[in-house]
């Protein structure tokens, strides 16, 4: 009995916490201090900063990528341009790059490049909310014109099975399929 008392009083406590808005990748229409996980592995924060303006950050090793053994990093601002009951727009600018942790021989990694792009998100319901980050981006020095999924770019569905709570599934510039975010 105390076992499920417990389990009622944190999901009573859990859906009175803020709405999750975040994703693995940056989402249009987050505006609040969260945490994400993803399948990469990897790791992202996102902070907001101001009134429709966030800065954020991941750290991935992309295994997906088919040559696990480098870290992928970025750094991005955003500013969202429009907000409606659901529809979110975004733009978007940072940098990334990827370091070659594991010293291979066979990566050409660019370890430092620019991104920037649009990010849109529709709220399907109170439950599913879509994203597409269009967000190209270009990697120095070993440069083969702009890539379209630097660690900003993606697409995803994110569910809310409590209001605090994400999980996506989709594909980022991370090599993120899928994705588990906390808001606080």
């Amino acid at each position: 009995m105390k076992v499920l008392l417990s389990i009622t009083t944190l999901l009573s406590f859990g859906l009175c916490l803020p709405q999750a808005q975040a994703s693995t990748m940056p989402g249009a229409d987050i505006q609040k201090l969260r945490l994400g996980l993803g399948t990469a592995p990897g790791v992202a924060l996102q902070i907001p900063l101001a009134e429709n303006f966030n800065l954020g950050g991941s750290a991935a090793m992309p295994f997906f990528y088919g040559a696990f053994g480098f870290t992928r990093y970025d750094a991005h601002l955003s500013y969202r341009l429009i907000k409606t009951d659901s529809l979110s727009v975004a733009a978007m600018i940072g940098v990334f790059g990827d370091i070659n942790t594991s010293q291979r021989t066979d990566l050409k990694l660019s370890p430092f490049g620019i991104q920037a792009g649009v990010g849109i998100a529709y709220k399907i319901n109170e439950f599913f909310t879509a994203r597409v980050n269009i967000v190209p981006g270009l990697g120095f020095p070993n440069s083969t014109g702009w890539g379209l999924f630097p660690p900003a770019g993606g697409v995803e569905v994110a569910y809310h099975p409590l209001p605090q709570l994400e999980i996506s599934a989709g594909f980022n510039g991370n090599s993120d399929i899928f994705g588990v975010n906390y808001s606080f």
